[in-house]
């Protein structure tokens, strides 16, 4: 380490980011430009620290001080992909998971910092926007040469559950590359390098392996630049290489391409700007892990995925195909980040592979789906009943935010064969939903007949789709789904109550029973207002209390439930989805003071495991994450996503009726915040908000025609209004009083431009405020939940 000091240029590299990034998160204020300027790095690189490089098309993961595999979807190309560095003069490389010090994390790529002895290596991870390949820059910083030696075992076979046989791994001088091939289907993959000077003969000999199984070869950087390519070919490629060396050729070109594309997409979206810069990058990468889970299979199409994670077992990788209900939440999230297109393609894409014969949407569908016999020989395709209830729920959303009538006038009879297939799994004695024997609802692990959260769909369905109906000329059909929704929502207060506990009841067994072990959800039970007020005070009061809300979030289940289990997968475990959907439901039942540290327990997850990523699942009693969890789950970044938006900052927009609602609900210290390129009806709406002790503002800049807007922001408790105006003309404003909220509550309608809200203030002492009328609000609109689905209960 000493002549490593002695070097200027390697001292100044390493105190560099020593200096400027001390937090897990650095503090990044600048306008996003390149994905440079979204920067996150730690020092803490343990084999508990994932990292990802994503396309459309591939994927190169693994662990911060662990082994790479390298995907080119539906194919897994190497495992076990790893580093060593010899430097000048030595005959022993070094083993680069020794020495990795820093991780650092761009939307386009991942970066691993080596440090050894003399030397400084950055070995980049990316991958193509959209070509089923990789590309790994080394790039090194020494006083002397350092070959950098990489070993990996071929592999070219399905993601999961697909497998084939008979590969073949050969070396070819002319591509100075190995070729990988395998029979049965006709595929090929390359991986090489200009730059190897050596390498190893795959091993097909008799003799006992001399050497390590796999492939093997040392780079020979030029001027300390040094890159591996792997690519995989069409079936029955006539030509190896072609793709091979058009990869090397453009690849300049494709991290270009990359980078604009993160650009233009960030012009597009939503952003945020709170005076909490965790806050502020939490916000920004959950958007931009939405795009990295869009996907395109090229047998299948695109849509978003569930997520990443590494290989474990027969899960090859996690979980890196495609779920109909977690699209959906990822459509949501893209509604509410200001992403209607992304929406859009993922409620098509969930479409095309309806059941044509019952209406029933998929659950599951492999990235080797086509290649293999997958409705036949395996079951998971469709098993979920409660998906198809999702699914016309969100449309419902879709319908509302965009106003895009002609879809749903386009998929019309899709969407009636779904609400016909909802139909013939309702009870006519009770009007609500059961699960037909080998189905399953939202809970996988328990076998139920019926539950809550399958009940809770039903009333948001039928409800969606008697809008959609009357939309679209259908008013027959309209009016028995009205009537259907209303009987469910009669049923649902008696068949789950307990008065025993003053608890919700989640389900019931098969042969009836009520299953009372006190769960978190379906938190849409709460914000539909689906039980009394007295029902609903009490389940309120004791998902607030400690046997439920910890530090990181929300359990599943209660700590002082029989079924409690804090190392479970699903019996106790904190899902940080449904920790996002409570924060929702809280606020929406003008609970902020409850609702807020919930929320705020959110944003330290995203550093807990891949940075910028929420993961699946936590340890209901220590923050760490469950055993099975999967560190990049596309429905936790989803969920943070939606709680900022719809629960924080409480904006809802309907299309429809070019209007909007904005109910901030934000913490006592945050003075200024400002939300723009909000999506409404084609125009880009931006809000900016100011407060000071005597007075609260909303800048609303409008690009488009005039809209209704109803501002209710939250006030200091006990606050009265001495005044409001619009645009510098007063205006009625009046004030409600809750007992942990007082909100103001003013309607204008926003013309084209500038425009500002003004509210003056006066503070007075809690007990007079407590003279100040109150009532039990609704939005004009009417409460919207978070559009999430209940996690399924077993390792999927």
């Amino acid at each position: 380490m000493t002549a490593l000091w002695r070097n200027p240029l390697v001292a100044c590299v390493l105190l560099l980011p020593l200096l400027c990034c001390s937090s897990t998160f650095s503090q990044q204020t600048a306008a996003f430009k390149s994905p440079a300027s979204q920067e996150l790095s730690t020092l803490d690189v343990g084999d508990h620290r994932f990292i990802a490089a994503h396309g459309r098309r591939s994927l190169v993961a693994g662990y911060a001080s662990g082994d790479l595999e390298i995907w080119c979807y539906p194919f897994q190309i190497l495992s076990g992909y790893r580093v060593s560095f010899l430097p000048e003069g030595q005959t022993t490389p070094i083993d680069g998971r020794r020495i990795v010090r820093r991780v650092v994390y761009h939307p386009d790529s991942v970066t691993r910092i080596y440090l050894g002895p003399g030397f400084v290596v950055r070995e980049k991870l990316f991958v193509p926007l959209d070509r089923q390949a990789a590309i790994l820059t080394y790039t090194v910083q020494a006083a002397h040469p350092v070959d950098i030696v990489i070993h990996a075992a071929p592999v070219l076979n399905l993601m999961w559950p697909g497998g084939l046989g008979g590969q073949a791994t050969a070396w070819h001088n002319e591509l100075s590359a190995y070729v990988l091939s395998e029979p049965e289907l006709g595929y090929s993959a390359v991986a090489g390098s200009p730059q190897i000077a050596l390498h190893d003969e795959p091993d097909n000999s008799t003799e006992p392996a001399s050497k390590e199984a796999g492939i093997g070869f040392t780079l020979r950087p030029v001027s300390g630049f040094a890159q591996v390519f792997v690519v995989l070919n069409a079936a029955h490629a006539a030509d190896y290489g072609s793709a091979y060396r058009e990869l090397i050729r453009d690849a300049g070109q494709l991290e270009t391409e990359l980078s604009q594309h993160l650009v233009e997409y960030r012009q597009t979206i939503s952003h945020l700007q709170t005076p909490d810069e965790r806050v502020n990058q939490a916000f920004a990468w959950s958007q931009f892990a939405l795009d990295q889970a869009w996907v395109c299979n090229t047998d299948l199409g695109c849509g978003a995925v569930a997520g990443y994670g590494p290989s474990r077992g027969q899960r090859r990788p996690q979980y890196d195909w495609f779920f109909a209900g977690d699209g959906l939440v990822a459509a949501d999230a893209a509604l509410s980040a200001g992403a209607p297109q992304y929406a859009r393609d993922e409620l098509e894409f969930i479409l095309r592979y309806q059941d044509p014969k019952t209406g029933m949407i998929w659950h599951e569908l492999s990235q080797s789906a086509a290649l293999i016999d997958w409705t036949g020989k395996y079951p998971y395709m469709f098993v979920h009943v409660d998906i198809t209830f999702q699914f016309l729920g969100e449309l419902g959303q879709y319908m509302a935010r965009t106003g895009d009538l002609s879809f749903v006038r386009d998929h019309w009879t899709a969407i009636e064969a779904a609400y016909r297939y909802c139909l013939t799994v309702i009870d006519p004695k009770t009007g609500l939903p059961s699960i037909p024997e080998g189905k399953e609802g939202g809970d996988e692990q328990d076998r139920m007949s019926d539950d809550l959260g399958l009940s809770t769909s039903w009333v948001e369905a039928s409800s969606a789709f008697a809008q959609l109906a009357t939309l679209t000329g259908h008013e027959d059909i309209a009016g028995q789904a009205s009537r259907a929704a209303q009987a469910a929502r009669a049923q649902i207060p008696s068949r789950y109550w307990d008065d025993a506990s003053s608890f919700w009841i989640s389900g019931h067994t098969v042969v009836g029973r009520p299953m009372l072990e006190r769960r978190s959800g379906p938190s849409e039970a709460l914000t539909f207002d689906l039980f009394t007020k007295e029902q609903q005070d009490a389940l309120l009061d004791q998902l607030a209390s400690s046997a439920f809300v910890t530090d990181w979030g929300v359990r599943g289940i209660g700590a002082d439930s029989a079924g409690f289990d804090p190392q479970s997968y699903a019996k106790g475990s904190v899902w940080p989805l449904q920790t996002a959907s409570l924060a929702g439901a809280f606020w929406d039942e003008h609970r902020p003071a409850t609702a807020l540290p919930i929320w705020q327990s959110f944003a330290p997850v995203a550093s807990l495991d891949s940075l910028g990523h929420f993961p699946e699942v936590l340890a209901g009693d220590v923050y760490r994450m469950q055993s099975e969890s999967v560190p990049e789950q596309t429905w936790s970044s989803a969920g943070f996503l939606i709680s900022t938006i719809h629960g924080l900052l409480g904006l809802q927009i309907d299309s429809l009726k070019r209007a909007l609602t904005f109910a901030p609900r934000l913490p006592a210290h945050w003075h200024d915040l400002s939300l723009s390129n909000i999506s409404l009806g084609g125009a880009s709406i931006s809000l900016a908000i100011h407060s000071d002790s005597e007075s609260l503002s909303l800048v609303v800049e409008n690009s488009g025609a005039p809209f209704q807007l109803q501002f209710n922001p939250n006030l200091p408790l006990g606050a009265v209004l001495r005044g409001a105006s619009f645009n510098n003309h007063p205006v009625a404003a009046t004030i409600h009083n809750y007992p942990e909220q007082t909100e103001a509550q003013i309607s204008a309608l926003v013309p084209r431009g500038k425009s500002e809200f003004h509210l003056a203030l006066l503070h007075y002492p809690t007990k007079t405020a407590a003279k100040q009328p109150t009532s039990r609000w609704s939005s004009t609109f009417g409460k919207r939940s978070l559009r999430l689905q209940e996690k399924t209960h077993n390792a999927r």
